[in-house]
This record gives structure tokens, sequence and C-alpha cells, in this order.
């Protein structure tokens, strides 16, 4: 086969090519320079990070020629056979494969015999939190005194599940994700070595992509090669992977912020006909909503990595909610976040996703009512949506922050009450709005819990509303309806308003 896919053809093949790994690779060649090699090591990090690649290369420095050395020379025969992966001391292990205690059994008498040539006989265990139980017990004496011609690698994307006597064994090393910018420059070599022109901005689209693994990058790079040849645009990128412009997504967004379900659907199916994949679009989505955050919290925006142009949508979407609106939106879309991840029709867990944070009323028809400000008027601003109407009560700032992190609506009603005092052991607050005001009664034994936690004495919160008069002839209100107390148990959901039709 002539052709060879990037991620194969500019694997790395001595510790001088890794790239962002710096701590890791400085650990293990001061340990072969200092004759301290360990008899295990455990690399872990995402995918595409360099895990078994690092494993291949210490194999290499540890058995080469010239070794054990700092970096192998890559053209004796051992490092030959290490790259080809055809050298019958070194063997490579997919632990999704092998996980019967046979099989460990087996590797155990392997361990007994000396080397055929090589200096170490090396087990690269790939994927190794696929290992049973039961084959990590059988390899636990193993790990704990191996022959001393033995050496365990081990790499794994999922550390919580490797066995703490096995951690507790072996010497491990973190491999973190690849920066935005490490990733754009390590494309921009390999583009230089294959000569191809590519726009940075083309390359990095590509390198947000790979979500901090230069493997995935690189493959997504193939992919657009393989449709743009040699002159790689932003165009080609975005036709290839089927991305979702900046608008797109402040349209979705927009959409969820005012409820509208039938435009939720309009908009995905318009991205079903474009044959966008719906798990990327999900993703994309909640970092669209996390740069939304960054500029209305006021981050710095060289934090956003991107054009002018979409910036320019990004402020301008971020002007249209208050920050708690912001927060509550990127708390709904979390919620769904590992269902849509997970889920085998993907388009449907996104709609359902998406309508379920549609579900929620928007704050701002409260916020206005409680500021005094007509429904029509400007002061439906986005300056006006974060006034408060009265300064909390002494004592209070601590608690209303503490509520806004534990019960995000209920925070945003209580910072937007009418008005709130301390009278001894209580704590009150009146509202304009009984809707509201009943919204608030239903948290209540939360909020005691926390404003003891937070006052350091038993308060009790109180509510009111202004000009509240008696209601005993009144229907019982929609909350305590069963049904509607059925949708909130399984959505989450709040009800904040009813009216009859």
């Amino acid at each position: 086969m002539s052709y060879q896919a990037l991620a194969r053809k500019y694997r790395p093949q001595t510790f001088g090519d890794i790239v962002g790994q710096e701590t890791t690779v400085q650990t293990l060649q001061n340990a072969i320079e200092n004759d301290r090699i360990h008899h295990a090591y455990l690399f872990s990090g995402v995918r595409g990070v360099g895990k078994t690649t690092l494993a291949r290369i210490l194999a290499k420095a540890l058995n080469c020629v010239h070794g054990p050395t700092r970096e192998p020379d890559n053209t004796c025969v051992i490092c030959r056979e290490i790259t080809e992966g055809i050298d019958m001391d070194v063997r490579e292990i997919d632990a999704a494969t092998y996980t019967g205690v046979d099989n460990v059994r087996e590797l155990r008498d392997v361990t007994q015999f000396q080397p055929a040539r090589d200096r170490y006989r090396i087990f690269i265990i790939d994927e190794a939190h696929m290992l049973s139980a039961a084959s990590w017990n059988a390899l636990l004496k193993l790990i704990e005194e191996p022959p001393p011609h033995v050496v365990f690698m081990f790499a794994t994307t999922e550390l919580n599940k490797v066995p703490q006597t096995i951690i507790s064994r072996v010497q491990k090393q973190i491999l973190r994700k690849l920066t935005l910018d490490e990733i754009i420059d390590r494309l921009r070599t390999i583009c230089n070595a294959e000569k191809i022109e590519a726009e940075r901005e083309a390359l990095e689209i590509v390198a947000r992509r790979g979500e901090g693994s230069v493997r995935d990058a690189l493959s997504l790079l193939d992919q657009v090669i393989a449709f743009a040849g040699r002159a790689i645009t932003a165009a080609d990128v975005a036709t290839v992977l089927g991305l979702s412009e900046t608008t797109f997504f402040a349209r979705l967004v927009t959409l969820i912020g005012e409820g509208d379900h039938a435009g939720i659907l309009e908009a995905l199916n318009e991205a079903s006909a474009s044959g966008r994949d719906f798990k990327m679009l999900f993703r994309d989505l909640l970092n669209f909503v996390r740069n939304l955050l960054l500029v209305a919290g006021g981050a710095n925006e060289a934090m956003l990595s991107m054009s002018p142009e979409d910036l320019a949508v990004i402020r301008s979407s971020a002007e249209t909610f208050s920050y708690t609106e912001l927060l509550r939106i990127a708390n709904l879309l979390l919620r769904d976040d590992e269902t849509v991840n997970r889920a085998e029709h993907q388009r449907l867990a996104v709609e359902i996703a998406l309508l379920k944070a549609a579900t929620f009323p928007r704050l701002r028809a409260v916020e206005e009512a409680l500021s005094g400000a007509p429904a029509s008027s400007p002061a439906g601003s986005a300056a006006s949506r974060r006034r408060t109407t009265a300064a909390p009560a002494i004592g209070t700032t601590a608690f209303l922050d503490r509520v806004q992190k534990a019960r995000p609506l209920i925070g945003s009603y209580l910072a937007n009450a009418k008005s709130n005092r301390r009278d001894g052991d209580k704590l009150i607050f009146t509202f304009s709005d009984a809707f509201t005001a009943d919204a608030v009664r239903d948290a209540r034994a939360a909020l005691d819990e926390l404003a003891r936690e937070v006052l350091g004495s038993a308060v009790t919160i109180e509510i009111e509303v202004e000009d509240d008069k008696p209601s005993a002839s009144k229907a019982p209100p929609l909350r305590e309806d069963p049904v509607i107390k059925s949708f909130q148990k399984h959505l989450g959901g709040e009800v904040v308003d009813s009216r009859k039709r």
C-alpha cells in the first residue's frame, strides 16, 4: 500500500518528536540516564495524546543497541522492528481481547523466560481499563515483583477504572490534552512537509475539532485533504466536516431562550438536511454557550480564539441575555450531554435535549415585572435585566450567592425580589408576583437548609406577596396537580405561571 494515513506517517518516533508532553518526556529520559528504570509504567490521558506512542518510544530507548539511551537511534535492527511491531521481545496486547484469566496466566509464564535477543522483555498493554477484575488480580503479584528483565507499560483513557492496588505499584504518567495552538503548529508542520497550503482559520477549525487529540485532528485533516487537494480553505473544512456556523448557533440559542419549539425543530431539520453530525452539533452548541458566558462574564476575549466576524456574533448574542439566563441555559443543556453522546438515535436525543431546555420559560418577563418596566419598553434590554430592585439585607449576600450556585432558577427569583429584610431568625423576601412567590415557597425547605449552612444559625425563609389576598375559595394551584408533579420529577421543571384557557 503506497498511501499511509497522516496519523501513521507522522507518528512520533523519538522523544523529541512528542508534542505537548514535556514533563513526561523529561521524567522518562532522566530515569533512563540515571538508571532508575521502573518495572511498570501506566500512561493515562484522553485519546490521541500519545500514550501508546510514548510506550513504544520508551521500549526502543530501553532496548536500542546503543541503549538504554535518552533517544533511540531508529536505525538499528531492534528499533526498526519495534517500530514495525515485529520485535519478539516487545509485545503489544489489546486488553479488550485479552481479558481472560487464562491469557494472564500465559503471560505470566512467558515472563519467566529471558528475552530472545533484546535487553528487556516488554509488554505494552493498550486500553488497560478493559481488563477484568480477575485479570488484574492475576497480574497483581507479577506487577509487584516482576523478573528483572521484564517491563510492563499500560495505556488507558480511563484511569478511574484501573484498580488502586495496581496504581500503587506502577509509575503513573498522566498525559495532558494538547492546547489549540500546539495542535495548530503540528498541523502546520505536517502541511508544510506535505506541500499543502492551508489557511490558518482552516487549521484552527480542524484543531478545535480534534479536542486536544493530535491523532483525531490528523484524521480530520486527511479527510479534508482528500476533498480539497493541496489548497485548503475554511470553507472546505466547513463543507467536509459539516460545521455549524456561529450564526446558526446564535439563532438556536435565541429559539431556546424564547421557548420556540417549532423554530427549534425547523432549525434542526435544516441541520439534518445539510448532513450535519448531531453529536458534534450538540458539542459545538455547548462550546458556543460557553463562549457566550465568557463574553457576558467579562473574560479576556483572547480565550475565545475566533475570527472577528464570529466574535461580533458572539457579542451580539450575549447582549440579548442576562448572565443568569446564560447560566441557566448552559445548565439545562449540560444535563443531557452524556445522553446525547451515548444515544443510538442522536438526532432524536438532540431534539429532546433542546426542547426540554426550551420548556422552561424565560426569566425576562418576571424580571421586567419586578423592575416595574412594561414588557414593550426598552427596559427589556440586557442592562435593565441585570438590574436588581433592592439591595440585599445585611448578611444575605453570601446566602444569595450560595442559592445561585445550588438552585440557579430560585436564586434568580430571590435576587430580583421586590425587597428583602432580616427580622431576627427570619429572612423575609417580598415579591410583587404571586406565581414567583409560590415557586420560591416550594423550595423553602432547601432554602432554610442553605441559610443555616451559610449564616451559621437556624434561619427561616419567609415569602410575602404585595397586596396578597386570601384565596381559600380558589382551586388548588397547578403545581399540586399530580400530572404536573410527575413532569417535574422526570423533567426537572418548575411551574412559574398558570393560565386558564
